[in-house]
C-alpha cells in the first residue's frame, strides 16, 4: 500500500482525461508520460518538477490513480513522444511520470457547488487537462483515494 507523502516542496496537479478520450489513459501508462493539450499554443514549462504529485481524473467518472513526476516538463520532439491522436501539434507539452497506485474502478467524488466536496478543486480546474491544486486539496484527495483502496 502506498503511504501518504510529505508535502514539503512538492506541488500537486490534477491530470484530467475526457470521457471520449479515456483510451489515452492506457497510452499514458504505457509510455509513462502525460500529454498536455496545447493545440499549438505556448505553455509554461516550469510548472511541474521532479517529485511533484499527479492525481489522474477521468471526467464525470472519478479518480484513476496517483503518480509522481519523474523529470522536467518538456516539448515533445517526435510522434513517439506524443503518441496520442493529434501528436505533437495537439499535445505540445509532456510530463514524464511513474504511476504510484491505480484503482480497479475509478474513485467517484461528490461535487458541491461545482467543487469536489471538502476541497477547493473546481470543475473549471478539472476542464483544463492539467491544473495545479493546493497541497491541502491534493493531500485530501490522496487520502480519500488511499482509504478507498483498503
Amino acid at each position: 500500500m502506498a503511504k501518504v507523502v510529505n508535502p514539503k516542496d512538492e506541488n500537486w496537479f490534477i491530470c484530467t482525461l475526457g470521457k471520449s478520450t479515456s483510451h489515452n489513459w492506457d497510452i499514458c501508462k504505457e509510455h509513462k508520460i502525460w500529454g498536455i493539450p496545447t493545440n499549438g499554443r505556448n505553455y509554461n514549462l516550469s510548472q511541474a518538477k521532479k517529485g511533484d504529485n499527479l492525481l489522474f481524473y477521468l471526467a464525470s467518472v472519478g479518480f484513476l490513480g496517483l503518480g509522481k513526476v519523474t523529470g522536467p516538463m518538456r516539448i515533445p520532439s517526435s510522434r513517439e513522444e506524443a503518441p496520442w491522436a493529434g501528436g505533437i501539434y495537439r499535445y505540445g507539452v509532456i510530463v514524464p511520470f511513474k504511476l504510484v497506485t491505480e484503482t480497479d474502478s475509478p474513485l467517484k467524488v461528490n461535487f458541491v457547488t461545482n467543487k469536489i466536496a471538502d476541497t477547493g478543486v473546481s470543475t473549471t480546474l478539472l476542464r483544463r487537462g492539467f491544473a495545479q491544486v493546493s497541497t491541502i486539496d491534493g493531500l485530501k484527495i490522496q487520502e480519500s483515494f488511499l482509504s478507498a483502496k483498503k
